[in-house]
């Protein structure tokens, strides 16, 4: 037997439903928030995520899907979603009518050690906002995700961060540097490589031992300059107004080096998964620019659907199963191409329909039609057949009628809503 690859996970039929679910609360919110989907390919350039994601980060160092085509081209599975479709908004010239408003739902693919609420295969849902360089466009970011959200009942807390202008991160870096300077040999070997490359990332560690170093480490936030410390208080600001739940974290750096200004997590103050980030996301202004294109503002977020979903679980929040079967249509006569004519025209009134298709007794459909969980089973036999007539019997309340042929979508009209 081939069994499923390490790290990945089939969605069966019985999940189905939840991912429709997640589809329609994206829908309506693309519909709500004036979003447009985009759709970028599975695999891309690798030389795009090198760009983008940055070498320094683990993503490219250690978790990418990277392999060579036959004509010798470095390909790799894309590790998240904005890479891609910034690069498509470059090259399709996305740019011409500002703002952009985008959204996609996409497998990405990441080699790391698959537990819960992490896979090497797994979906996102996410949202890039172009050309908007304010305050509002921030916060509106932040609102799609809460909303989805709260389409689903979580109520997570925000941890926010100010990264601020260049100056700011450039002279932060260097202060960075300077208080982990005299003790970086007692400190992880990734730690060695940041403090070279993107001393930032120091932050993101989670090395115990490098995390006890860091609580006594200066925050970027006491950092800033005024006019940057004024932008983050006007943002804490418009969460207040809005009633969201935030924390400032001065160590959300995020684990990509295009983060600009904002960054901010959605976070399960419980750890039920035995991680706390549902989602995030943030502010990545030179990453247009850094990627060919003209120098455009980008905000945006990542949600993790598996994640979502197994928190929903593990939290015991149950999604409707919206699909109902309105009729079984149960069958003791040889004749069946009546049944499938009859079958079909209550589809084609709309109906929901499901028949025997596998030549069971009249007793074994009954019990399947309630297994499924049909509202109504609708019998017909020879009589019925000769008589012009159906059997229709409500399976919640046992009561039994039986109606011309022609006149049971009527009848079933009166109770299936």
């Amino acid at each position: 037997m081939i069994n499923i690859p390490k790290g990945t996970k089939d969605m069966l039929p019985n999940d189905s439903y939840k991912w429709q679910k997640v589809r329609e609360v994206v829908q309506s919110l693309a519909r709500k928030y004036n979003l447009h989907e985009i759709s970028t390919p599975v695999f891309e350039s690798t030389e795009l995520f090198v760009r983008s994601d940055g070498e320094s980060s683990d993503i490219v160092n250690k978790e990418m899907y990277t392999f060579n085509d036959k004509g010798g081209r470095s390909l790799t599975l894309k590790p998240e979603g904005t890479a891609g479709v910034v690069r498509s908004f470059i090259e399709n010239g996305l740019g011409e009518l500002l703002p952009a408003k985008l959204f996609y739902i996409s497998p990405c693919y990441r080699y790391e050690k698959p537990q819960a609420g992490r896979l090497r295969e797994h979906h996102q849902f996410g949202c890039e906002i172009f050309g908007a360089n304010s305050l509002a466009s921030d916060v509106e970011a932040v609102l799609i995700a809460y909303d989805f959200y709260k389409a689903f009942g979580i109520n997570p807390v925000i941890h926010v961060n100010f990264l601020g202008c260049p100056e700011c991160k450039s002279n932060f870096k260097d202060t960075l540097k300077n208080f982990v300077s005299p003790k970086l040999d007692d400190m992880c070997p990734d730690c060695h490589k940041r403090y070279e490359t993107n001393p930032l990332r120091i932050l993101d560690c989670k090395s115990p031992v490098c995390k006890e170093i860091l609580t006594s480490s200066p925050k970027i936030t006491d950092n800033l300059c005024p006019k940057c410390q004024d932008k983050f208080n006007e943002f804490k600001k418009m969460l207040n107004s809005f009633g969201i739940n935030y924390v400032v974290d001065p160590k959300l750096v995020r684990g990509l080096d295009y983060y600009t200004d904002l960054a901010f997590e959605f976070v399960d103050e419980d750890k039920t998964l035995g991680q706390n980030a549902l989602g995030g996301g943030g502010r990545y202004d030179n990453l247009v620019a850094e990627l060919g294109g003209k120098s455009t503002p980008v905000v945006g977020f990542g949600i993790g659907i598996e994640r979502i979903l197994l928190y929903l679980e593990s939290k015991g929040i149950e999604i409707e199963n919206p699909r109902k079967l309105d009729v079984y249509v149960a069958s003791n006569t040889e004749d069946e191409n009546y049944v499938i004519k009859f079958v079909k025209s209550l589809r084609d009134k709309g109906f929901a329909v499901e028949s025997d298709l596998m030549a069971r007794s009249l007793k074994s459909q009954f019990k399947y039609a309630d297994k499924i969980g049909a509202k109504f089973v609708i019998t017909i036999g020879d009589d019925e057949i000769n008589e012009n007539k159906v059997s229709i019997k409500n399976m919640e309340t046992g009561e039994q009628i039986k109606v011309w042929s022609n006149d049971a979508d009527d009848y079933l009209r009166e109770y299936v809503k």
